[in-house]
C-alpha cells in the first residue's frame, strides 16, 4: 500500500477541502467571512495530520519539505520539482500574456494540455508516487481556487476571474471546470492505479490520459478549428479533426508501447483509438474526464 504519510496527507487534504467547500456555501453570502474558513480549516488540517504521523509541528513541517525534495542521497525529486515549477512558471506567464490581449483561441487553451503532460510523463518516469500524491494535492488546490474565483471571495476573487475568466471553454457554464477535468482526466489513471508502490510498472494504460486529452483531443481541436470543412452530423465537430485525433493517438500510443515491459495489443489501442476519437466528436461536456477514462478502460 501507499506510504502511510503519503496516504495520510491525501486524506487530510480531501477531507478539509470538502469541509471548505461545504462551509464556503453556506457563507456564499458572506465571501469576506470564507478567509476565516479557510484559515481555521487549514490550520485544523496541519494539526490532525501532525497526529497522524506521531510529529510536532515544526517536525510536520520539516516532513512536508522533506517530501518535496525526496531522499537525501537522491536528486530526481528536486531536479524534477524543478521542472514543474519551471512549467507552471511558463503557464502563468502565459496566462498573463492571453490577458492582455484579451482573448483566446483554441491553439491557446491547449497550451495547458502540453504542460501538463509534460508534468505527468515526467513524474511517470522518475517518481509515480510522488507524483500520485501531488495529483490529489493539486485536485484539492485547483478545487478551492475555483471556489475563491466562483464566490468571488475578496482580495482573490477580482484577480482570479480577470486572468482566469478568459480561458472560458464552451462546454463550461458559471463554474470553470475544464481544468479541474484536464487535471483530473490526465491524472486519473495514475490516481487509480498506484496502489503497490514497490510493485509499481507503468503499463501503456498509465498513459491514457496523455493520448486522448494531451495528444488526441489538442490535435483534433487544433486541427477542426483550421482546417474542419465536413462536420459530423448532428454535431459541432468535423471530420478532419477526427481523423487528425485518431491519427495523432495511434502514433502515440504505438510507439509508447514500444518502451513498456507488459505492453498492450495493437487491436485495444485501435479500438481505443477509434472509441475515444468517436467519442470525443459527440460528447459536448466533460470530454477532458471521460476520453481518458473510456481510454483507460480498453487499454
Amino acid at each position: 500500500m501507499l506510504g502511510d504519510e503519503y496516504g495520510s496527507l491525501v486524506v487530510v487534504a480531501t477531507v478539509a477541502t470538502l469541509v471548505i467547500v461545504a462551509a464556503s456555501w453556506i457563507l456564499r453570502h458572506s465571501p469576506i467571512i470564507i478567509n476565516a474558513v479557510f484559515a481555521v480549516v487549514i490550520s485544523i488540517a496541519i494539526f490532525a495530520f501532525s497526529s497522524l504521523v506521531n510529529r510536532s509541528i515544526p517536525e510536520t513541517f520539516e516532513l512536508l519539505f522533506r517530501m518535496v525534495i525526496g531522499p537525501q542521497d537522491s536528486w530526481n525529486r528536486v531536479y524534477m520539482v524543478a521542472f514543474w515549477l519551471a512549467n507552471v512558471a511558463i503557464s502563468v506567464i502565459f496566462c498573463a500574456y492571453v490577458s492582455s490581449i484579451g482573448r483566446s483561441s483554441t491553439v491557446h487553451r491547449k497550451f495547458f494540455h502540453l504542460t501538463v503532460s509534460l508534468i505527468y510523463i515526467s513524474g511517470i518516469l522518475l517518481d509515480p508516487l510522488f507524483s500520485w500524491l501531488c495529483a490529489w494535492l493539486w485536485l484539492c488546490i485547483f478545487t478551492l481556487v475555483e471556489l475563491l474565483r466562483y464566490l468571488n471571495v475578496p482580495p482573490w476573487g477580482g484577480v482570479l476571474n480577470e486572468h482566469l475568466l478568459i480561458f472560458k471553454d464552451a462546454q463550461d457554464s458559471e463554474l470553470l471546470l475544464t481544468p479541474i477535468y484536464l487535471l483530473v482526466g490526465i491524472f486519473l489513471p495514475l490516481m487509480v492505479s498506484c496502489w503497490d508502490v514497490g510493485s509499481f510498472q507503468p503499463t501503456l494504460a498509465i498513459f491514457a490520459g496523455v493520448a486522448a486529452v494531451g495528444v488526441g483531443d489538442s490535435m483534433a481541436a487544433i486541427v477542426g478549428s483550421k482546417f474542419g470543412v465536413t462536420k459530423w452530423k448532428g454535431s459541432k465537430k468535423s471530420l478532419e479533426g477526427s481523423i487528425a485525433m485518431l491519427f495523432s493517438m495511434l502514433v502515440f500510443l504505438l510507439t509508447t508501447n514500444l518502451f513498456i515491459k507488459d505492453s498492450s495489443s495493437t487491436i485495444s489501442i485501435i479500438i481505443a483509438s477509434l472509441v475515444a476519437t468517436l467519442a470525443e466528436a459527440f460528447i459536448n461536456s466533460m470530454d477532458n474526464f471521460i476520453l481518458p477514462l473510456v481510454t483507460y478502460l480498453i487499454l
